[in-house]
């Protein structure tokens, strides 16, 4: 899943510079960066620091809502779909006891950005809904479906869920469980 999420992203660093009729040399000096290295990331021989990939969007002179937009994220998905067992672990401080686990990363700028916590009772399921920006969606506990357009996936306690909700999609309770889930929103404003 990875790998196909990081040659997405060269494919599409390439795409919009040559779209902007830019060199490998003038979008190197940009983003700060040397050409061979951003060579290397546009044909995904190495995966970019999140540093380095903000400096190359900047570079691209677009915002990264825009750079993921119309971008399908794994296998041809409007979504991105990770399981608690895809987490990988990363080191932010020597503190004996902490295990951090990287799920996502989202840039804020000109977006609001709210949080929820959501309680599904059983037996429950709403109407479809769209809502302007993205949405990423953590299970706390419990299991659900969640329906993406016509597609409906199964999520369980420690899954995330990230999409474009511009999309219709709603969750749906079927079990006889509540599920409590984390909704982060990222609105863009019109």
């Amino acid at each position: 899943m990875q790998d196909e999420l990081i040659g997405r992203i060269g494919k599409r660093i390439k795409a919009l510079r040559k779209t902007r009729g830019l060199t490998l040399q003038t979008l190197s000096d940009r983003a700060h960066i040397t050409k061979g290295l951003l060579s290397k990331i546009e044909n995904s021989r190495t995966i970019p620091s999140l540093p380095v990939f903000l400096q190359v969007v900047q570079g691209l002179e677009v915002s990264t809502q825009e750079f993921f937009e119309n971008m399908k994220l794994v296998q041809g998905k409007n979504y991105l779909l990770i399981r608690k067992a895809d987490y990988q672990p990363i080191q932010k401080e020597e503190r004996p006891g902490f295990d951090y686990r990287f799920i996502l990363s989202q840039n804020l700028q000109s977006t609001t950005m709210e949080a929820v916590l959501l309680h599904l009772q059983p037996k429950t399921q709403s109407q479809p809904t769209t809502t302007d920006g993205l949405e990423f969606k953590y299970i706390i506990s419990g299991r659900c479906l969640y329906r993406i357009e016509d597609e409906e996936l199964l999520l369980q306690e420690g899954d995330s869920l990230y999409f474009d909700a511009s999309r219709p999609h709603h969750p749906i309770n079927p079990f006889r469980k509540q599920v409590t889930m984390l909704v982060l929103y990222f609105l863009t404003s019109k």
